[in-house]
């Protein structure tokens, strides 16, 4: 299972740095493979009302962005939810979105825990980068 919320911070405009969040929802990230929609899992604890997933092997999510560093935010469960994520062709890192403090329960309920951050790569050249989330 997978859910999409990256937030780029961009580079310079001007002298100063901009934080742009984008949604699962944004056109910007461009979906492969099969993915349940964002409307069939809505819920207050999730950025902007809802999430994206797959448990499909092939799919993925990727975000091209120019800019110094890359935020992934997600709820967290109650059971063992995870996501691999990859920058600029780095081997992906598991993430694990299983909620430490929470009693285990069957899979397939909602999550426990609001939108966070859970994976980041910062300190990056300001260029163009491409974030791919998968399975």
């Amino acid at each position: 299972m997978r859910l999409l919320w990256l937030v780029p911070l961009l580079g310079p405009v001007g002298a100063q740095l901009l934080n742009v969040t984008l949604d699962d929802t944004s056109t910007n990230i461009k979906y492969t493979g099969n993915w349940e929609p964002s409307s069939s899992h809505l819920s207050g604890l999730d950025y902007g009302g809802s999430h994206t997933l797959s448990s499909d092997a092939s799919a993925t999510a990727t975000l091209v962005f120019t800019g110094v560093a890359v935020y992934y935010l997600s709820p967290r469960w109650p059971y063992a939810v995870s996501s691999k994520l990859s920058i600029d062709g780095s081997p992906p890192q598991l993430v694990n979105l299983t909620d430490p403090t929470a009693s285990s329960t069957p899979p397939g309920g909602s999550e426990d825990t609001f939108s966070a951050v859970v994976w980041s790569a910062t300190n990056l050249q300001n260029m163009t980068h491409t974030v791919i989330v998968s399975y």
